[in-house]
């Protein structure tokens, strides 16, 4: 996670639902097979029908600065370190880390004109604090493929 977060969402839940159709559309061009069969996708709720301690958020790099730049490698580096320990993780962190690493893979910095797009962990007491009226979380379809069927 971020030293110090900068949420995308100043303008609220509008801003938030332009940006998670944004991260689904690209989500599209993620393969199948590269999902393992389980597509990610991300829904808003609103935070009054949330349990759990924890939602997600969305957060912005600025690219054209340095500390952008930094916090993208640190990017980078934390959805290789994911895909190597995913059985020492919680399921929120498996699924935030995957979306990262897709999103990685399927857009470009100039999709985000230069302010990615990433999925963080959010405890849900910070969002009420924010006066926040909704939070993402992830709903995941299973999808037939020739290679999940031979496993």
């Amino acid at each position: 996670m971020t030293a110090n977060p900068q949420p995308t969402d100043p303008r609220g839940s509008q801003h938030t639902e332009v940006l998670v159709n944004q991260i689904n559309s690209a989500l599209k061009g993620y393969s199948d097979k590269d999902w393992n069969y389980s597509r990610i996708a991300l829904v808003l709720r609103p935070l009054r029908e949330f349990d759990s301690p924890y939602v997600l958020r969305i957060e912005s790099l600025d690219l054209n600065s340095k500390t952008g730049q930094k916090e993208l490698k640190a990017l980078v580096d934390e959805a290789k370190w994911g895909d190597r320990h995913s059985s020492e993780l919680s399921l929120l962190e498996v699924v935030s880390l995957r979306i990262n690493k897709a999103l990685l893979e399927v857009t470009s910095d100039e999709y985000w004109k230069h302010n990615r797009a990433v999925v963080r962990i959010a405890k849900r007491e910070e969002l009420g604090v924010e006066q926040a009226t909704d939070a993402i979380w992830y709903q995941i379809t299973e999808v037939a493929g020739e290679e999940f069927d031979n496993r």
